[in-house]
């Protein structure tokens, strides 16, 4: 009974190796060195990124080099540095999956495999990365824009009722100096009157004045506001249409939805396998 057991025990274990030697044979881990040697450059890559590639070398950043500029050797030594690895694999913006992450990350997959050349390949990856890095800040600051805008607007309805008010009051005040002067012939205490008309006549337009610089401002401000939110609005649709001509579908109006967490290692590995 017991050599039974051993010999079931045996068979699971034998089972679970090579199980888990299938799946570590599909498996490649990522890249966790940046040093690069390319034939006219060596150093640690230090950002790659749509512009090109920036390598480090002695404290000292060498001047980014095109991505055009590598041959097919180089570029896929590239792959197998750990930033550019996570540059082309990771968008990580703060948010969790969803049913639209996973939508994206089969368009980007294609678009990668659809890809006439390595170097084709990575340049649109990362402008479709940064595209969807810069449509994520603007739809984040649309709603805050909003409130300001709404917040100012509010703000700016007491600052209008006082400038009409004391408008108003000064328009009575400008009659009051007009009768006291059509009223000089009264004697002295007219010409009192008619001076005392007179200074609050220029206090109340002071007032008036004042109130319609506070009023002024806060419209300039709700126009300020206003303006942000139709420049970032616009910013969204422009990102978007850029976006949809690479075959990522994003929202071009509100209500927005950001692009979530986005995991592309499958079609990477497979081109660091095809090596």
């Amino acid at each position: 009974m017991k050599s039974a057991h051993w010999l079931v025990g045996l068979s699971i274990v034998l089972l679970l190796g090579i199980v888990t030697g299938v799946h570590a044979g599909n498996y490649l881990v990522p890249p966790t060195n940046d040093f690069l040697v390319l034939s006219n450059a060596t150093g640690t890559v230090r950002v790659l990124d749509s512009k090109g590639l920036l390598l480090e070398n002695n404290l000292v950043y060498l001047p980014r080099i095109p991505l055009a500029d590598l041959s097919p050797a180089e570029l896929q030594a590239l792959l197998e540095t750990k930033t550019a690895y996570a540059s082309l694999t990771v968008f990580a913006p703060d948010l969790g999956t969803n049913t639209q992450g996973a939508v994206i990350e089969h368009q980007l997959q294609k678009i990668w495999q659809q890809g006439s050349s390595l170097a084709g390949k990575i340049q649109t990856r990362l402008e479709i990365m940064e595209d969807m890095r810069n449509y994520n800040n603007e739809v984040a600051l649309v709603p805050g824009s909003m409130v300001a805008a709404n917040q100012y607007a509010a703000n700016e309805i007491p600052l209008n009722s006082r400038l009409t008010n004391r408008a108003a009051t000064a328009v009575v005040a400008a009659a009051q100096v007009e009768v006291t002067e059509q009223d000089r012939a009264g004697g002295p205490m007219a010409h009192v009157a008619e001076q005392q008309a007179q200074e609050n006549y220029r206090e109340l337009a002071v007032r008036a004045e004042r109130a319609n610089d506070r009023d002024m401002a806060a419209k300039g401000q709700i126009a300020g506001a206003n303006q942000q939110v139709a420049d970032h609005l616009a910013k969204c649709t422009v990102l978007a249409a850029r976006l949809a001509s690479h075959g990522i579908n994003v929202s071009a109006t509100p209500p927005f939805s950001p692009v979530p967490l986005l995991t592309l290692q499958s079609e990477v590995d497979a081109e660091r396998k095809g090596n």
